[in-house]
């Protein structure tokens, strides 16, 4: 079983094993924006799993993609 290393949205590590990944996406809403503007914009992923949990990271989703077909 393979695992990939993300960061949570609170920070912490989280493992994840790809053969489980249904779908990768940005969250609802789309890009998130900040009141401080664009240079600050909190950059998240969500990732849906086959139980139907869901999961969202701090990498973007082009980073994501990358980890996931290395």
């Amino acid at each position: 079983m393979r695992l990939i290393e993300f960061t949570g949205a609170k920070g912490a590590t989280v493992w994840v094993n790809p053969d489980l990944l249904m779908w990768v996406g940005l969250p609802d809403g789309g890009a998130q924006s900040s009141m401080y503007g664009d240079n600050n914009a909190r950059t998240l992923t969500r990732l849906r799993f086959s139980s139907g949990e869901q999961l969202e990271v701090k990498e973007s989703l082009a980073d994501v993609v990358a980890r996931l077909t290395a």
